[in-house]
């Protein structure tokens, strides 16, 4: 096993970790007032979004100018980073905004047209309050007057849930990232972030860096311009293309757009060139065959189920994508002794491997017996469990090799589609009847939402981590838990308050119509109760795709196991096609490319590693201006003087 460097010196400092949980716990209350006011009461920012979280770099960044005074040292600013990276994740987009409106949805959008009566009959009465009356205050409000009492036991039961999906991530993320840092030495590109803020550039200060500073600059710059326009004029972030593709064969590139995000070129610095090719090339190579095929020949391909992506369905390939590369991960994490052996120094600990097992077999149990106590048949639920446990894994990985600063970088709601199609209704309803089709619509926001997989992102993270500074595996593991449980009742406070106080129709400034969740959770209801007026059959399209993109990432991961020069990477096939017909990343990662091609080719690896600080600078003055200064408290003071409002949201 190849040797791994650690810091030493970091390794003996001593840990205040009663200090740590204290500043963490106080760092989440102050984040759920402010998503309170400034997400969930006006819609003005998605101030908890960004990968890494803008709330946990802006504490970090107002605490490194404390150090001496707290006497903070690297160990504990970065355990305090961990414990609030798990405690925010439950108050984003993916977390509980996305839970409660899959259990309260059925009722309140019941209407003679559909059978959303039906299956909130179908739903466990320990899964949510049945009163009527609450179902109704949660959406309308109830002027404040929040029903703990009908809340707090379902909410208890559901914290099971919340660990084993946690325990599911954080496991495997702990089992296959040691093998991915001491025998791969992936780069880790998320992490440099608050490694490089905490320990500094070469020695020297962080913002003492004169690089650093013109990247926040730089990175600055864009959201400054927009913000300034938008007092004049409306203002989009992105240019959209389909104006001037509107005629045969053209209008079939459509959509295209162009997203100028700035965190994608300065994280994808630190990406290797084979993946930022890979991405944009399969995303043209995808709009090529839709050009050709959907343009010229007029391949309008009816599917089986009539939803989701079409021609030549970029969902399913990557799902194929996904599925193929956790195999591949596993297979190797098998064979190359990933489950025999852990790094050495922070992660040789005798119980280190055990723990991590533990976590992944007490989290599996966890999910299935929660699937099979609702109702659910077990074939289903052990299907639904094992399509989401490969994509944790390939998530995992992405984050480790590739960085990108997004969440939706997997293709959502696949997981639970996957089965829709691959199986038809008309399967699933023998497997399992109508009610295990009503549970995998009701935990469908594992699916479509990234709770699950974010947290195998920051559990590889972790790892990078506690290699990188000697800290405790065991103390780290609890860390993060307690940050995840202290952060997920938090969620559940502020957002049930929100929802009594004002009601989910008017959440996010929407004008009684609720938020995006509330809309994704009813129409998947909907879509069900019409595909159980006319179940469907497997739909061979998709299959076929799915089958077509397992067999490109397994082809060019043998091409660059014997080729290693190979131009194109394996992931970069699943990340060109998660977002579907429209990819936000592929400018972006075509940008930082060329960018870096140019540094390589005319500076070399010297010049590379000199300006690694200002495109870290890049993504954090970005990060800054957009999420905290913008987002977080100009927009929503400003949000209704505003003649033009410019809402800025993380991918």
């Amino acid at each position: 096993m190849a040797a791994v460097t650690v810091l030493s010196a970091t390794e003996k400092q001593r840990i205040r970790w009663s200090f740590v949980i204290v500043l963490g716990c106080l760092f989440v209350v102050l984040l759920n007032f402010w998503v309170l006011h400034s997400e969930l009461r006006t819609g003005a920012s998605n101030i908890a979004g960004g990968n890494p979280p803008v709330p946990v770099l802006l504490a970090l960044t107002l605490l490194l100018p404390l150090r001496r005074w707290l006497k903070f040292n690297d160990a504990e600013l970065l355990a305090f980073y961990l414990f609030a990276c798990f405690s925010l994740l439950p108050t984003t987009f993916g977390g509980v905004r996305s839970f409660f409106p899959s259990l309260t949805t059925p009722l309140y959008y019941a209407t003679p047209d559909n059978r959303l009566k039906e299956f909130w009959a179908l739903l466990p009465d320990w899964w949510v309050p049945k009163d009527s009356a609450i179902i109704r205050g949660f959406f309308e409000g109830m002027e404040g007057r929040t029903p703990w009492d009908e809340w707090l036991p379902p909410l208890l039961r559901w914290t099971l849930f919340f660990v084993g999906l946690w325990a599911i991530g954080y496991g495997w993320a702990w089992l296959l990232a040691p093998n991915w840092l001491s025998a791969e030495r992936l780069n880790f590109p998320l992490a440099q972030l608050p490694l490089q803020m905490v320990r500094g550039v070469e020695g020297q200060n962080f913002f003492a860096t004169r690089l650093v500073w013109f990247g926040i600059f730089l990175g600055a710059m864009p959201t400054t311009l927009m913000a300034i326009c938008s007092f004049f004029r409306e203002v989009r972030r992105f240019w959209d293309l389909a104006p001037y593709l509107t005629d045969r064969p053209f209008n079939a590139l459509r959509p295209l757009m162009i997203f100028p995000l700035v965190e994608g070129v300065g994280f994808g610095y630190l990406v290797p060139q084979e993946v930022l090719l890979s991405v944009w090339f399969f995303y043209f190579v995808f709009k090529l065959i839709a050009l050709v095929g959907v343009g010229v020949f007029g391949w309008e391909i009816p599917t089986v189920m009539g939803i989701g992506d079409s021609f030549p369905f970029p969902h399913s390939q990557s799902v194929g994508g996904y599925l193929a590369m956790a195999a591949l991960l596993l297979w190797r994490g098998f064979r190359q002794s990933a489950f025999k052996h852990q790094l050495h120094f922070a992660l040789s600990t005798p119980h280190s491997k055990m723990l991590a097992i533990g976590l992944v077999a007490s989290g599996s149990l966890i999910v299935v017996g929660w699937m099979m106590a609702s109702g659910m048949a077990a074939t289903i639920a052990l299907a639904y469990w094992l399509v989401l446990t490969m994509f944790v894994v390939t998530y995992a990985r992405i984050r480790a090799e590739v960085g990108m600063p997004y969440s939706w970088v997997y293709p959502y709601g696949a997981p639970r589609d996957f089965l829709h199609y691959a199986f038809g209704i008309t399967g699933l309803l023998r497997m399992g009847g109508v009610k295990s089709l009503v549970l995998l619509s009701g935990l469908f926001w594992v699916a479509r939402h990234f709770y699950l997989n974010l947290n195998g992102a920051y559990a590889a993270d972790t790892v990078k981590l506690v290699m990188e500074t000697g800290l405790p595996t065991g103390a780290v593991i609890l860390v993060s838990f307690g940050g995840m449980f202290v952060g997920l009742w938090a969620a559940f406070i502020s957002h049930l308050t929100a929802y009594y106080g004002r009601g989910a129709n008017f959440l996010e400034g929407a004008p009684g119509t609720a938020d995006y969740r509330t809309y994704v959770a009813a129409q998947d209801y909907r879509l069900l109760s019409n595909l159980l007026n006319k179940p469907t059959p497997p739909d061979w399209w998709r299959i076929g795709f799915t089958v077509y993109g397992a067999s490109v990432t397994l082809l060019l991961a043998y091409l660059r196991r014997f080729m290693p020069t190979f131009p194109l990477h394996p992931l970069g096939f699943p990340l060109a096609y998660a977002y579907s017909h429209h990819c936000p990343y592929w400018f972006p990662t075509f940008f930082v490319w060329a960018v870096k091609g140019l540094i390589l080719r005319y500076g070399g690896m010297s010049l590379h590693r000199k300006l690694v600080p200002l495109f870290l600078g890049l993504a954090l003055g970005h990060f800054l201006m957009t999420g905290v200064i913008w987002g977080g408290i100009l927009y929503p003071l400003l949000r209704y003087k505003l003649p033009f409002p410019l809402r800025i949201v993380f991918e």
